[in-house]
Protein backbone atom coordinates (compact mmCIF):
# COMPACT_ATOMS: atom_id res chain seq x y z
CA UNK A 1 0.00 0.00 0.00
CA UNK A 2 1.52 3.65 -0.63
CA UNK A 3 0.37 7.03 -0.18
CA UNK A 4 0.37 10.30 -2.42
CA UNK A 5 -1.15 13.10 0.27
CA UNK A 6 1.18 15.50 2.02
CA UNK A 7 -0.15 13.45 5.65
CA UNK A 8 -0.22 10.24 5.55
CA UNK A 9 -3.39 7.98 6.17
CA UNK A 10 -3.70 7.83 10.14
CA UNK A 11 -2.38 4.64 11.91
CA UNK A 12 -4.79 2.14 12.11
CA UNK A 13 -5.10 -0.58 14.72
CA UNK A 14 -7.55 -2.96 12.82
CA UNK A 15 -5.41 -3.28 9.85
CA UNK A 16 -2.92 -3.91 12.03
CA UNK A 17 -3.95 -6.61 13.75
CA UNK A 18 -5.57 -8.41 10.96
CA UNK A 19 -2.08 -8.47 8.90
CA UNK A 20 -0.54 -9.83 11.90
CA UNK A 21 -3.31 -12.36 12.82
CA UNK A 22 -3.45 -13.50 8.80
CA UNK A 23 0.17 -14.25 9.22
CA UNK A 24 -0.02 -16.02 12.52
CA UNK A 25 1.06 -13.44 15.01
CA UNK A 26 -1.59 -13.07 17.73
CA UNK A 27 -1.47 -9.60 19.10
CA UNK A 28 -3.14 -6.64 21.01
CA UNK A 29 -2.78 -3.57 19.08
CA UNK A 30 -2.89 -0.14 20.62
CA UNK A 31 -2.64 3.03 18.50
CA UNK A 32 -2.25 6.57 20.64
CA UNK A 33 -2.79 10.03 18.99
CA UNK A 34 0.14 11.21 21.54
CA UNK A 35 1.86 9.00 24.33
CA UNK A 36 5.93 10.09 26.46
CA UNK A 37 6.89 7.02 25.20
CA UNK A 38 5.45 3.77 23.69
CA UNK A 39 8.65 1.71 25.38
CA UNK A 40 7.65 3.56 28.96
CA UNK A 41 3.78 2.86 27.97
CA UNK A 42 4.26 -1.02 27.52
CA UNK A 43 6.86 -1.47 30.47
CA UNK A 44 4.95 0.00 32.93
CA UNK A 45 1.88 -0.96 32.44
CA UNK A 46 0.01 -4.40 33.00
CA UNK A 47 -0.70 -5.68 29.76
CA UNK A 48 -1.29 -9.77 30.37
CA UNK A 49 -1.50 -10.38 26.44
CA UNK A 50 1.92 -12.81 25.42
CA UNK A 51 2.24 -9.81 22.65
CA UNK A 52 1.45 -6.69 22.94
CA UNK A 53 1.74 -3.72 19.66
CA UNK A 54 1.63 -0.25 20.49
CA UNK A 55 1.87 2.36 18.32
CA UNK A 56 1.78 6.57 18.50
CA UNK A 57 0.79 9.08 16.09
CA UNK A 58 3.51 11.44 18.05
CA UNK A 59 5.84 10.69 21.15
CA UNK A 60 6.78 13.54 23.55
CA UNK A 61 9.61 12.28 25.32
CA UNK A 62 10.89 9.56 22.92
CA UNK A 63 13.87 7.71 24.11
CA UNK A 64 16.98 6.09 22.78
CA UNK A 65 19.94 4.14 23.42
CA UNK A 66 21.95 4.94 26.62
CA UNK A 67 19.47 7.80 27.54
CA UNK A 68 19.76 10.11 23.81
CA UNK A 69 16.79 11.43 22.50
CA UNK A 70 14.39 10.24 19.77
CA UNK A 71 13.48 12.87 17.78
CA UNK A 72 9.75 11.96 16.58
CA UNK A 73 7.36 14.11 14.28
CA UNK A 74 3.52 13.80 13.86
CA UNK A 75 2.51 11.01 11.92
CA UNK A 76 6.01 9.30 11.49
CA UNK A 77 6.36 5.31 12.39
CA UNK A 78 6.95 4.74 15.75
CA UNK A 79 5.94 2.28 17.90
CA UNK A 80 6.77 -0.77 20.33
CA UNK A 81 5.94 -4.27 21.09
CA UNK A 82 5.57 -6.00 24.52
CA UNK A 83 6.35 -9.82 24.92
CA UNK A 84 6.01 -11.67 28.08
CA UNK A 85 8.21 -14.34 28.36
CA UNK A 86 8.88 -17.48 30.58
CA UNK A 87 12.72 -17.12 29.26
CA UNK A 88 15.21 -15.01 31.80
CA UNK A 89 16.52 -12.03 30.11
CA UNK A 90 19.92 -13.37 29.34
CA UNK A 91 17.90 -15.88 26.95
CA UNK A 92 17.44 -12.14 24.58
CA UNK A 93 20.97 -10.95 24.40
CA UNK A 94 21.08 -10.22 21.04
CA UNK A 95 17.94 -9.27 20.35
CA UNK A 96 18.61 -5.86 18.66
CA UNK A 97 20.72 -7.41 16.40
CA UNK A 98 17.99 -9.90 15.41
CA UNK A 99 15.68 -6.65 15.33
CA UNK A 100 17.91 -4.74 13.25
CA UNK A 101 17.51 -7.48 10.42
CA UNK A 102 14.18 -7.61 11.10
CA UNK A 103 13.57 -4.24 9.80
CA UNK A 104 16.42 -4.10 7.30
CA UNK A 105 14.42 -7.64 5.55
CA UNK A 106 11.23 -5.54 5.74
CA UNK A 107 12.07 -2.09 4.79
CA UNK A 108 14.50 -4.01 1.40
CA UNK A 109 10.75 -5.82 0.74
CA UNK A 110 9.70 -2.03 0.83
CA UNK A 111 11.74 -1.04 -2.18
CA UNK A 112 14.16 0.13 0.48
CA UNK A 113 17.77 -0.66 -1.24
CA UNK A 114 21.39 -0.55 0.79
CA UNK A 115 19.34 -0.88 4.24
CA UNK A 116 22.48 -2.21 6.60
CA UNK A 117 22.69 -2.25 10.43
CA UNK A 118 25.67 -0.54 12.60
CA UNK A 119 26.06 -2.15 15.77
CA UNK A 120 24.04 -2.70 17.85
CA UNK A 121 20.80 -0.64 17.14
CA UNK A 122 20.99 1.56 14.39
CA UNK A 123 19.78 0.96 10.60
CA UNK A 124 21.42 3.04 7.95
CA UNK A 125 21.29 3.90 4.39
CA UNK A 126 24.21 4.65 2.82
CA UNK A 127 25.57 5.47 6.30
CA UNK A 128 22.81 7.49 6.91
CA UNK A 129 20.66 6.93 10.20
CA UNK A 130 17.02 5.75 8.78
CA UNK A 131 15.55 3.52 12.41
CA UNK A 132 16.56 3.13 15.91
CA UNK A 133 15.98 0.53 18.34
CA UNK A 134 15.69 0.19 21.85
CA UNK A 135 15.38 -3.08 23.79
CA UNK A 136 14.47 -3.28 27.69
CA UNK A 137 13.44 -5.57 29.97
CA UNK A 138 11.80 -5.80 33.57
CA UNK A 139 11.26 -8.75 35.88
CA UNK A 140 7.51 -9.62 36.23
CA UNK A 141 7.50 -10.24 40.21
CA UNK A 142 3.27 -11.84 39.67
CA UNK A 143 4.52 -14.26 37.05
CA UNK A 144 7.47 -16.30 36.21
CA UNK A 145 9.22 -14.75 33.42
CA UNK A 146 10.35 -11.80 32.07
CA UNK A 147 8.34 -8.61 29.82
CA UNK A 148 10.53 -7.78 26.73
CA UNK A 149 10.03 -4.42 25.33
CA UNK A 150 11.69 -3.71 21.62
CA UNK A 151 11.15 -0.28 20.35
CA UNK A 152 11.29 0.72 16.97
CA UNK A 153 11.61 4.51 15.55
CA UNK A 154 11.93 4.89 11.70
CA UNK A 155 12.45 8.24 10.44
CA UNK A 156 8.95 8.95 8.06
CA UNK A 157 9.15 12.50 6.48
CA UNK A 158 11.38 14.54 8.66
CA UNK A 159 10.19 17.79 9.23
CA UNK A 160 12.23 20.45 11.43
CA UNK A 161 13.46 17.85 14.19
CA UNK A 162 15.91 17.06 11.23
CA UNK A 163 17.99 19.83 12.28
CA UNK A 164 18.33 18.05 16.33
CA UNK A 165 19.65 14.72 14.64
CA UNK A 166 23.49 14.43 15.89
CA UNK A 167 24.31 12.34 13.07
CA UNK A 168 23.81 12.31 9.17
CA UNK A 169 19.97 10.54 8.57
CA UNK A 170 17.80 10.38 6.37
CA UNK A 171 13.78 9.68 6.05
CA UNK A 172 11.62 7.04 3.90
CA UNK A 173 10.02 10.11 2.19
CA UNK A 174 13.90 10.96 0.63
CA UNK A 175 14.70 7.63 -0.30
CA UNK A 176 11.12 6.48 -1.74
CA UNK A 177 9.06 9.51 -2.88
CA UNK A 178 5.32 10.40 -2.80
CA UNK A 179 4.67 7.83 -4.93
CA UNK A 180 6.51 4.92 -3.12
CA UNK A 181 6.41 5.37 -0.01
CA UNK A 182 4.81 2.79 2.06
CA UNK A 183 1.40 2.82 4.42
CA UNK A 184 3.11 3.45 8.25
CA UNK A 185 0.14 0.51 9.25
CA UNK A 186 1.20 -2.24 6.34
CA UNK A 187 4.93 -1.42 7.43
CA UNK A 188 4.64 -1.46 11.35
CA UNK A 189 2.29 -4.67 10.66
CA UNK A 190 4.81 -6.35 8.26
CA UNK A 191 7.69 -5.54 10.82
CA UNK A 192 5.64 -7.13 14.14
CA UNK A 193 4.84 -9.90 11.85
CA UNK A 194 8.73 -10.92 11.12
CA UNK A 195 9.65 -9.88 14.86
CA UNK A 196 7.23 -12.13 16.45
CA UNK A 197 8.46 -15.07 14.56
CA UNK A 198 12.03 -14.58 16.00
CA UNK A 199 10.68 -13.75 19.50
CA UNK A 200 9.07 -17.38 19.12
CA UNK A 201 11.94 -19.63 18.58
CA UNK A 202 15.27 -19.84 20.02
CA UNK A 203 16.79 -16.49 20.15
CA UNK A 204 20.32 -17.73 21.42
CA UNK A 205 20.20 -19.71 18.07
CA UNK A 206 18.84 -17.25 16.01
CA UNK A 207 21.37 -15.10 17.16
CA UNK A 208 24.11 -18.01 16.01
CA UNK A 209 22.58 -18.14 12.77
CA UNK A 210 22.69 -14.41 12.10
CA UNK A 211 25.85 -13.86 13.14
CA UNK A 212 26.74 -16.69 10.52
CA UNK A 213 25.66 -14.67 8.08
CA UNK A 214 26.01 -11.21 9.49
CA UNK A 215 27.67 -10.01 6.10
CA UNK A 216 24.04 -9.35 4.74
CA UNK A 217 23.59 -7.00 7.52
CA UNK A 218 27.05 -5.78 8.41
CA UNK A 219 27.04 -1.85 7.61
CA UNK A 220 30.36 -1.48 9.29
CA UNK A 221 32.16 -4.10 7.28
CA UNK A 222 35.67 -3.00 6.20
CA UNK A 223 35.30 -0.12 8.81
CA UNK A 224 38.09 0.96 11.20
CA UNK A 225 36.28 2.11 14.44
CA UNK A 226 36.45 3.53 17.42
CA UNK A 227 34.83 1.85 20.58
CA UNK A 228 33.76 3.38 23.38
CA UNK A 229 33.18 2.07 26.74
CA UNK A 230 32.49 2.94 30.18
CA UNK A 231 35.26 1.08 31.29
CA UNK A 232 38.10 0.28 29.01
CA UNK A 233 37.82 3.59 27.13
CA UNK A 234 38.39 4.28 24.02
CA UNK A 235 39.94 1.43 21.76
CA UNK A 236 40.42 1.62 17.58
CA UNK A 237 40.61 -1.14 15.52
CA UNK A 238 39.06 -3.12 12.48
CA UNK A 239 35.69 -4.03 12.18
CA UNK A 240 35.56 -8.32 11.90
CA UNK A 241 31.39 -8.11 12.19
CA UNK A 242 29.83 -10.61 15.28
CA UNK A 243 30.30 -13.28 17.42
CA UNK A 244 28.38 -16.25 17.87
CA UNK A 245 26.27 -14.29 21.22
CA UNK A 246 26.02 -10.75 19.58
CA UNK A 247 29.23 -9.14 20.88
CA UNK A 248 30.96 -7.05 18.37
CA UNK A 249 34.63 -7.97 17.34
CA UNK A 250 37.25 -5.92 16.67
CA UNK A 251 40.69 -6.27 15.96
CA UNK A 252 43.15 -4.05 17.54
CA UNK A 253 46.41 -4.49 18.48
CA UNK A 254 47.00 -8.08 16.91
CA UNK A 255 44.25 -9.22 18.68
CA UNK A 256 40.42 -9.53 18.59
CA UNK A 257 38.36 -8.43 20.89
CA UNK A 258 34.62 -8.98 21.67
CA UNK A 259 32.54 -6.26 22.88
CA UNK A 260 28.79 -6.48 24.50
CA UNK A 261 28.11 -2.82 25.28
CA UNK A 262 29.69 -0.35 23.57
CA UNK A 263 28.99 2.97 21.55
CA UNK A 264 30.69 2.31 18.26
CA UNK A 265 31.93 5.25 15.50
CA UNK A 266 33.26 5.21 11.77
CA UNK A 267 36.76 6.35 11.62
CA UNK A 268 37.25 5.71 8.07
CA UNK A 269 36.35 3.19 5.73
CA UNK A 270 38.36 1.12 3.42
CA UNK A 271 38.18 1.83 -0.61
Amino acid sequence: MTISDDMPAPLNASEIKSICRASGCDIEVQVLDKVDSTNTRLLEGDFPSPVTLCAAEHQTVGRGRRGKTWYSPDSGVTFSMRFNRREPVQQFNGLSLLAGAVLCDSLRDAGIADVMVKWPNDVLVNNAKLAGILIESRAMPAKTGTCIVVGMGINYKRGEEAQLIDQASTDLYTLCGDTGLPGRSGLIAQIATRLCSVVKTDVPGAVRDLAAGWSKYDALAGAQVCVNTSDSGSITGSAQGIDAGGGFRIKTGGETRVFTSADVSVRNRDS
